[in-house]
């Protein structure tokens, strides 16, 4: 069964992600993200973009907790190698970036440093609708009025 293109560009996605960023030495190989979808896609086809997903998500969670200029250094290394950024795939598939949109509000730093990495991709940012990204401007202007100011030492 033919994959579709967003199908693909997310398992390359996932490929990259998971060997750059995953503990393969920690997992056999069988047992490895990519190679668990890749049986699927053998074995239960049907539910093989479902695992995908789980995957992504995966990929997505682990890398919740980081900085703005990890994030903007990993999406320059994805581009550059023609894969989707970590923004955007963020921004495609992960269920706390749409509950984000959905209730036009921020809960904590991790959900405001993934708002800025959307933001920060140019050219992501100038592929949203405009509602969205005006939500995302608005979302992380509040944020940042209510959070702590930070100290720098020197």
């Amino acid at each position: 069964m033919p994959h579709s293109a967003e199908y693909l560009e997310l398992k390359a996605f996932l490929r990259f992600f998971t060997e750059r960023f995953g503990d393969a030495r920690a997992l056999a190989p069988e047992a490895r993200p990519l190679a668990l979808v890749e049986a699927q896609e053998r074995d239960e086809p049907e539910r093989a973009a479902s695992g995908l997903r789980m995957a992504v998500n995966d990929c997505m969670e682990l890398s919740g907790h980081w900085p703005l200029a990890r994030v903007t250094a990993v999406d320059a290394e994805l581009r550059a190698k023609g894969l989707l950024t970590l923004s955007q795939v963020r921004q495609r598939v992960w269920g706390r970036y749409a509950a984000i949109v959905k209730h036009a509000q921020l809960r904590n730093e991790a959900e405001y440093q993934v708002v800025k990495a959307v933001l920060a991709d140019q050219a992501l940012a100038a592929s949203l609708p405009a509602a969205e990204r005006d939500c995302l401007l608005a979302v992380s202007a509040t944020f940042e009025k209510k959070r702590p100011a930070v100290r720098t030492t020197g």
